[in-house]
């Protein structure tokens, strides 16, 4: 494809210049001008661009001119007509590049106001924007997202997207039908992916959780538990904040797979020192812990992790891939 592209753009570029040279050249035998005034006669005629003529033209010159107003500016315009739609499309092949190459990263359904919010809130190197409407898609490209137009609902798009090498799925788009869809294809393609909903009308909270999406955010309600949070608990309400903003600590889920952690206790698997986090709870079936350093540890546990981004990766390879054998 970067051939035929190549190959066609030389084309016109030949084209163009012979048309150039065939004016300038007819012009300077025909009228007798300096060369660079038979080119300057020559581009103002085939762009159209109507500045007064270089001298008194004589009939000869006259028939050149329309020669080249007819021929010429036909020519110029299909070069411009057809250069465009190649830069374009040499745009998408670039963007398609990069999002072969993208892993671990957050695909975001709806670039909405929710979708626009929640994308300013995760790494812009780490977000793929999927959207039906092209003027989301370039907005969100203005802004510095990587960026796929299409109904997040069909495989091919979410593919395109990377929903194969993806972290997480946010479906925030305006209907809750659509969400739903979006993640029932996404746990198809991919049932590692975790993914998150926002929902839009109180009906479609069962429909969502049918589709079984991991996580479920109502933005009335949730505001209004964060309210009541703040108003009985200031201090739990500050700490929430600290939590969720970039830069500072986070807290984390992660099921225990890695079968050499199994068994030992929580001093024992030194992950304090390893990566700078600690374990706050252990949610073992029905049971909720909160641990002490020789608290043993068994697989299928679900910790709650609390550090920086950096350092829970680092848990995460840990404790949630199993050892080479």
């Amino acid at each position: 494809m970067a051939n035929n592209i190549g190959r066609q753009v030389v084309y016109l570029v030949l084209l163009l210049t012979a048309v150039t040279a065939l004016g300038t050249l007819g012009y300077y035998l025909i009228e007798g001008w300096p060369l660079f005034d038979c080119l300057y006669m020559t581009v103002m005629t085939i762009t159209t661009t109507g500045y007064k003529e270089v001298g008194r033209l004589s009939i000869a010159g006259k028939t050149l001119s329309m020669f080249l107003m007819i021929f010429g500016v036909a020519i110029f315009l299909y070069s411009i007509n057809s250069i465009i739609p190649i830069l374009i499309e040499k745009r998408g092949e670039r963007w398609r590049k990069v999002l072969e190459k993208i892993s671990g990263h957050y695909i975001v359904c709806g670039y909405g106001k929710m979708g626009i919010e929640i994308s300013k809130e995760l790494p812009a190197e780490k977000v793929v924007i999927v959207d039906l409407d092209p003027n989301k898609i370039a907005i969100a490209r203005e802004n510095g997202f990587l960026a796929v137009q299409g109904d997040a609902t069909e495989e091919e798009i979410l593919e395109k997207a990377g929903v194969k090498k993806a972290r997480s799925l946010i479906a925030c788009m305006e209907r809750d039908s659509s969400n739903a869809f979006a993640v029932i294809v996404a746990k198809d393609l991919n049932p590692e992916i975790y993914t998150l909903a926002v929902l839009r009308t109180p009906a479609g909270e069962r429909k969502l959780k049918r589709v079984g999406v991991d996580m479920l955010l109502s933005p009335y309600r949730d505001v209004a538990r964060k309210v009541a949070i703040a108003v009985k608990r200031p201090t739990a309400a500050d700490f929430i904040e600290v939590v969720g903003r970039e830069g500072t600590v986070m807290l984390e889920k992660m099921e225990l797979k890695n079968d050499e952690f199994a068994g030992e206790t929580i001093k024992e698997t030194n992950l304090r020192k390893l990566t700078g986090c600690m374990v706050v709870a252990i949610e073992r079936g029905e049971e909720v812990i909160f641990p002490e350093p020789d608290t043993i540890l068994y697989k299928g546990d679900v910790l709650y992790i609390l550090g920086k981004e950096d350092g829970l990766r680092k848990v995460e390879l840990l404790i949630t891939s199993q050892p080479s054998q």
